[in-house]
């Protein structure tokens, strides 16, 4: 009898129940436990949790890089004019089946339990507004054991549509389908958009409407749509006879008319790129409105994408200070942005052109060049390209699948491709293109945003300053990609934050979830004058390099053992996770590293969350690790990344109060950090006393702090961050169905790519 049946298990067959269109979560388990050097990059952001961490000599993805030629190319290969590097990231052995035998993907075999790192996952967010479909893999054969019904998904990219088979398998691949309802049945942020304008359009009497229609759409990530709402608004506010909201409304068509000519055209002069192909021994340049692009051999629809990233990212710095009545300077020339032609020139570009922390991206002040990665440089998102390569080497094409178009099928493998293979390589094609662009934008919006803010003045180019400002002030306008992974509970259940969509003027909602999840574990002060004079201080930062935290955690309590979430019956072979959980609860699993800012001088190792080693400790004995046992080198790069997240999180948080609630005195407050020695470090001491100053902390000629003033500060600002509301939510990890026999192959005999044992598999 065979072990799976067509229409069930890996296949997602149709049900009798509707489906309804809103928000569905893929999400791809790893292989390998992630014990190798290789980094990820900083809470929220571009480098995996996400600001751009810094990346020391010596860390990252050895071995080589994928993806030049600006990813991965139509035929398959990720490759940097050779194809994929060997092994995982830090020359670590990959495991079939996961880390260590007999786990699921990215598990490791720690004194003899199972661990999985939730961590080494990739997950995206897919927004539906049609139904998700049902068809025959090949919509122009006949029905049957060649050419079975999977479930479908299209979406927009860039312009163009994009078909997806579903595939399943709750062992590599999960489906999280709760979201289909959220906000609404055949809602998404963009109808809920769309709704807002077109009660505009219906009597074009409310300015109201259009502009929350605009911010809707600024925060949520249609820069094109808020950009044209903008201008709409300009243009209907001439009306004389049209009254404008005097709150935000009116401060904004005026700051908005004053820059509005100069953000939407192109820039009026030319650029510096020629000077910087010639320097760098490129080959082209491409100049996109506000952006000259120098790159090698990227494709030219891999430069249009980035250029349309750059621009939109442009158009939504002005547009959300524009909602703040700031009227900024708009440079003239075109701003230059290399595209490295592979990972380890962007490492070799660091180097030579001093740039500030970087990950996917880095920022050269000194030159005011902005420098993009043409792939992940984290180690999920290595790992991730890699084990997809493995699949696309077998001669399966990304684009002809993604076009909904299917080579040849035999369900035997014999003469064609087997149905599961070719619908488990079109789920990974659309969930690499979606992840890969999400990475792209997060990068842009993090290291692109912090060359406007040196640009326009926003922040002062030839001074050190302190690193909770520069990194609270990337941090509010980066676009987080991936999840925050949290614990939930008493139990410590782990649960993925996500978000619907990333945008503008919206809390970083991994940062966000982080400091909760800080203040619910008791890992911050409890007196809120201590945190805020941490956090002015730099002292989270300071202590990254070793670990060294002022205010630890209190002792955890003994786990009691729990059963493992097991996948639900769920939307057919799906994993089925249970209800979702409110978005609040203390604890976070296993985290990524942390960047220091521009005034810092070191930083942590970049290394993704781990869960243990590969052996024993030295010195013999049995060979097996014993249960409580905990390599210090994880220890102390465990205690770095938590550390990481409390510093970024922190100079998130207070960074988003006074952007918010006291923006002029911000505004003072760099500008007197402006006054201070250029090209020096401003010591902790120094910063605080200005901040001290500008907020009015002081009552004494001396200008020492007065203590009541201090802690009526910081307890004015914990109320608000606490008050605003997680734009994200909370969604229970199922845990990874184990494969049901010895970890099998993949087509080609790829270890851990495929279960064995398909819908057509042994009897």
């Amino acid at each position: 009898m065979r072990r799976f049946l067509l229409a069930v298990a890996v296949l997602l067959a149709a049900t009798t129940t509707p489906t309804f269109a809103g928000y569905i979560i893929i999400r791809v388990l790893l292989e390998g436990s992630g014990a190798g050097p290789g980094g990820d990059g900083v809470p929220g952001g571009d480098g995996g949790l996400g600001t751009g961490g810094l990346m020391l000599p010596g860390a990252g993805p050895p071995g080589g890089y994928m993806g030049s030629k600006g990813g991965p190319s139509a035929g398959g290969y990720m490759g940097s004019k050779g194809g994929p590097s060997a092994g995982p990231p830090g020359g670590m052995p990959m495991i079939p089946g996961g880390g260590m035998p007999g786990g699921p993907p990215g598990s490791a075999n720690k004194g003899g339990v199972v661990e999985h790192d939730p961590t080494r996952s990739i997950v995206v967010v897919i927004p539906l507004e049609t139904d998700i479909l049902r068809g025959r893999l090949n919509p122009g054969k006949n029905p049957g054991p060649n050419n079975p019904e999977f479930k479908k998904f299209v979406l927009q990219y860039y312009g163009a549509k994009l078909t997806a088979n579903l595939f399943v398998d709750s062992t590599s691949i999960q489906l999280y389908d709760e979201l289909l309802r959220t906000p609404a049945p055949r809602k998404t942020r963009g109808t809920e958009m769309r709704d807002k304008y077109e009660a505009w359009t219906r009597g074009k009497s409310d300015p109201r409407l259009l502009y929350d229609a605009m911010e809707l759409a600024l925060q949520s990530g249609f820069i094109k749509e808020a950009v044209s709402y903008a201008n709409e608004l300009v243009a209907a506010a001439a009306d004389q006879k049209l009254e404008l909201p005097v709150r935000d409304v009116k401060p904004f068509v005026a700051a908005w008319g004053a820059m509005q000519k100069a953000v939407t055209g192109p820039a009026p002069q030319p650029s510096d790129a020629e000077d910087w192909k010639a320097r760098l021994d490129y080959r082209n340049v491409r100049v996109v409105d506000h952006y000259a692009l120098v790159y090698a051999d990227n494709t030219a629809s891999e430069v249009t994408r980035r250029a349309t990233q750059l621009n939109e990212n442009f158009a939504a710095f002005y547009l959300w200070h524009a909602t703040r009545g700031v009227v900024l300077p708009v440079p003239e020339k075109p701003l230059v942005a290399v595209l490295a032609p592979q990972g380890a020139a962007l490492r070799g570009l660091h180097h030579m052109l001093d740039g500030l922390p970087m990950a996917d991206a880095f920022y050269a002040p000194d030159h005011n060049l902005l420098v993009l990665s043409p792939e992940r440089m984290d180690d999920v998102g290595q790992t991730f390209l890699r084990q997809t390569q493995q699949v696309f080497a077998q001669g399966l094409n990304r684009d002809q699948l993604l076009a909904d178009q299917v080579p040849k099928l035999d369900h035997t493998g014999e003469k064609g491709s087997r149905p599961d293979d070719v619908a488990r390589a079109s789920t990974l094609a659309a969930v690499e293109k979606l992840a890969i662009n999400e990475a792209d934008i997060a990068a842009v919006s993090r290291e692109g945003t912090r060359q406007l803010m040196y640009t326009t003045g926003v922040l002062p180019k030839h001074v050190t300053l302190p690193s909770w400002l520069t990194n609270g002030a990337v941090n509010f306008f980066t676009r987080p990609r991936g999840p925050a992974y949290v614990t939930v509970g008493d139990s410590e259940k782990m649960h993925m934050h996500v978000a619907l969509t990333t945008g503008y003027g919206v809390p970083n909602y991994v940062l966000h979830r982080y400091f909760r999840d800080l203040a619910s574990k008791k890992e911050l002060p409890a007196d809120p004058a201590r945190l805020l004079e941490n956090v002015l201080g730099d002292v989270y930062f300071s202590g990254i390099k070793d670990g060294n935290d002022p205010d630890p955690a209190p002792p955890k309590k003994a786990k009691k053992p729990t059963q493992p979430v097991q996948p639900g019956p769920g939307d057919g072979a799906g994993p089925g996770p249970g209800p979702m959980r409110p978005p609040i609860g203390p604890g976070p699993g296993p985290m990524r590293p942390g960047s220091l800012g521009s005034g810092s001088s070191a930083g942590p190792p970049a290394m993704p969350g781990l869960t243990g080693g590969f052996g024993p400790p030295m010195g013999g004995g049995s060979g097996a690790l014993s249960a409580d046992y905990e390599d210090p080198a994880v220890a102390l790069r465990k205690k770095q990344q938590r550390l990481a997240i409390k510093a970024n999180a922190t100079s998130w948080a207070l960074y988003y109060y006074l952007v918010k609630y006291k923006p002029e005195q911000l505004r003072q407050y760099v500008a007197e950090l402006n006054k201070l020695p250029r090209d020096l470090p401003i010591d902790g001491r120094t910063a605080f006393a200005v901040f001290a100053r500008v907020f009015k902390l002081s009552t004494a000629d001396d200008g020492s702090v007065d203590a009541k003033e201090l802690k009526k500060f910081a307890d004015e600002w914990l109320t608000y961050i606490n008050s605003v509301p997680l734009i994200g939510l909370d969604v229970p990890l199922v845990v990874a169905e184990p494969p049901k026999a010895a970890p099998g192959t993949g087509p080609g005999g790829i270890p851990g790519m495929r279960p064995p044992g398909g819908p057509d598999g042994d009897k």
